[in-house]
């Protein structure tokens, strides 16, 4: 057999002496070929995974594009190529680098399918937390069939190398040949990964949906997005961005100074995944739990928060919300933030989240955004509770008491905490949790996911009505705004809404709306009510999470710092400012803002891209 292929091929398994030279050549050169060509089918297999949980008509849409092909392909292809010059045995560089990119590809297709959202460049920032969430018990690990057909063409490639192409490469210079040849082509590659206006035009969703950014994420494959979002990785500014030009037009909103006598305490709490289920109609759920929440919509100014996120990215909202920012930036130091701005006019600047503090690198960037103090779940909530989600009962009495603290020191205070009790996925087996989801038409999974959320996110509602009614009775001034981050996982590929009648794809405006639609709401207590002089009551309006600190600020009669000025104009036309691809303009949702709007919406994204680069808070660092 081996003869045959000898034959066929014109090769043998090892240059013999004598070999003509221009035989030898032909030989390194076949070897070298067979390998990278190897690489490719390699990539085109693992598009297979690239699909996710979503329609496998996508992997046809794949094939028929040739870009799609090429650039999902060409970097796995190069990689392998790259191992070739390093080890110097085809067999052994297919596995090496073919290994890697299905590790990667696989990685991706795990988070796809338990959090619907897919693996980006910055992901590589925080493994340990994607690991520790990947090693709890709701996150099981699973083999399928495409899982299954990656791995026979990894072995199968690697067999057919031994086969058809073996032996070392000898001279070393030809291994370093080969590797530097990888790495010109890599930065060959680049600049075609990076590109913006390519990226955009190789959109394809005949089978996916564009307003879904983790299926505009998939319509790309996945080694070319994942590559492409090193653009995102890096701070870019908007085209035809003049530092200058931003710098002026900040200027012209200069910072005004909180008067001492109107100096309110400020608690905000972003609550883990909550959603109010009795917005949906959600066909044998039982809601009266919810009347707990809706009695302090009653006495709040409420409204609909209209997130970038879906079922994950927690960090999306809290950040958004902190910083005014529309979009997230690569924070690797000091950035501007509404903490800062409140720790430059004499607040306490503090905050709790009690879970671990590498959880979304906490620990280092919340020290970034200004906070003076931050409590964790090592040393601290650890030693309150074994549960691995910190119950609220927990974390609201240790809000209130850090913020007696700051009122027993004589200074006001903003205090910012993250809950995590209604963290998920949800059991999909019977915890014991009230029944608040019946009816014949779901299954045990779906009702069991159901009660657990709902148990949970009620025995939250009544510590936040007890929360605030040691606010409602405490002499020092307090407004609260309390928000969810996101719609909370409900099944891989979001079966469990699926079941329960509940549209969460984006394509229409009802479902982008029901996709990324949480709500906020804003309460103040007697003696804050005082000072500001009106009742803190009534429906808001529908807002991004960079506008909520506006609203909140408005409600307590500040001008705040000369961006949040700024962004209050850029409210008034741009409510809705999304990652997505949507932007309401003057009321109107749409993928494109008009004509007539353009000029504002560039001084919106100047403004934005200066806030987020330019540090302005150097004065107050050391305090």
């Amino acid at each position: 057999m081996k003869e045959f292929w000898n034959n066929l091929f014109l090769v043998k398994p090892a240059p013999e002496p004598g070999w003509t030279v221009r035989r030898r050549e032909l030989y390194y050169a076949w070897r070298i070929f067979m390998v990278f060509c190897a690489g490719l089918c390699m990539g085109l297999a693992l598009l297979v995974l690239a699909v996710g949980p979503y329609s496998k008509r996508a992997l046809i849409d794949y094939l028929c594009h040739w870009q799609t092909l090429l650039l999902n392909t060409l970097p796995v292809g190069l990689l392998v190529l790259l191992f070739y010059g390093v080890a110097g045995r085809t067999g052994a560089a297919f596995l090496l680098g073919g290994g890697i990119a299905f590790g990667f590809s696989l990685g991706n297709y795990y988070k796809l399918q338990f959090r619907d959202d897919p693996l980006y460049f910055e992901d590589m920032l925080i493994l340990r937390e994607a690991k520790a969430m990947a090693s709890g018990d709701h996150y099981a690990l699973f083999i399928d069939w495409q899982i299954i057909l990656a791995v026979f063409c990894l072995l199968l490639g690697w067999a057919l190398l031994r086969l058809l192409a073996p032996g070392p490469a000898r001279p070393w210079w030809r291994r370093c040949a080969c590797a530097l040849a990888a790495v010109a082509g890599a930065a060959a590659l680049s600049p075609v990964l990076l590109d913006g206006k390519i990226y955009q035009d190789t959109q394809n969703f005949a089978h996916l949906n564009q307003w879904s950014a983790t299926q505009n994420y998939i319509s790309h494959g996945f080694w070319y997005p994942f590559l492409h979002s090193i653009s995102d990785f890096v701070e870019t500014p908007p085209a035809g961005y003049d530092e200058e030009e931003a710098a002026r037009l900040l200027a012209e909103y200069p910072d005004a100074d909180i008067p001492e006598e109107r100096k309110i305490s400020v608690v905000g709490l972003m609550r883990e995944a909550y959603v109010d289920f009795s917005r949906y109609d959600v066909p044998g759920l039982d809601v009266s739990g919810y009347e707990v929440y809706h009695a302090l919509e009653a006495e709040s100014y409420t409204g609909d928060l209209v997130t970038n996120i879906f079922a994950g990215g927690t960090v999306d909202t809290e950040r958004c919300f902190l910083t005014g920012n529309y979009q997230l930036r690569n924070f690797r130091g000091n950035a501007n933030s509404y903490a800062w701005y409140l720790r430059e006019q004499g607040y306490a600047i503090q905050g709790s989240h009690p879970y671990y503090q590498w959880f979304y690198n906490r620990q280092n960037i919340n020290g970034y955004l200004g906070f003076q103090q931050y409590r964790y779940l090592e040393g601290d909530y650890e030693k309150m509770t074994s549960a691995p989600y910190p119950e609220d009962s927990i974390l609201l009495p240790e809000i209130y008491a850090d913020m007696q603290k700051c009122w027993a020191e004589g200074k006001p205070c903003f205090s910012f905490s993250v809950n995590v009790q209604s963290h998920g996925p949800y059991a999909t087996w019977d915890t014991g949790a009230k029944e608040y989801l019946a009816g014949d038409g779901y299954t045990a999974e779906c009702r069991n996911a159901v009660n657990a959320y709902m148990d949970t996110i009620m025995e939250t509602d009544r510590e936040l009505a007890a929360f605030i009614d040691r606010l409602r009775e405490d002499p020092n001034p307090v407004i609260l705004v309390t928000f969810g981050d996101h719609l909370p996982w409900m099944g891989d590929g979001n079966v469990f809404y699926e079941e329960m009648g509940m549209d969460v794809s984006p394509a229409t405006d009802e479902g982008f709306y029901r996709h990324y639609t949480t709500r906020y709401l804003i309460w103040a207590n007697d003696a804050a009510k005082e000072i500001i002089g009106h009742d803190v009551a009534g429906e808001g309006p529908a807002v991004s999470p960079c506008y909520l600190m506006n609203l909140v600020f408005d409600q307590l009669g500040w001008e705040g710092p000369g961006f949040m000025q700024a962004m209050d104009e850029m409210m008034e036309v741009f409510p809705i400012a999304s990652t997505t691809g949507r932007t309401m303009t003057d009321g109107v949702l749409a993928d494109r803002v008009p004509e007539e709007r353009l000029e504002l919406y560039r001084r919106f994204q100047y403004l934005q891209h200066y806030w987020r680069s330019e540090f302005l808070y150097k004065d107050v660092m050391g305090e």
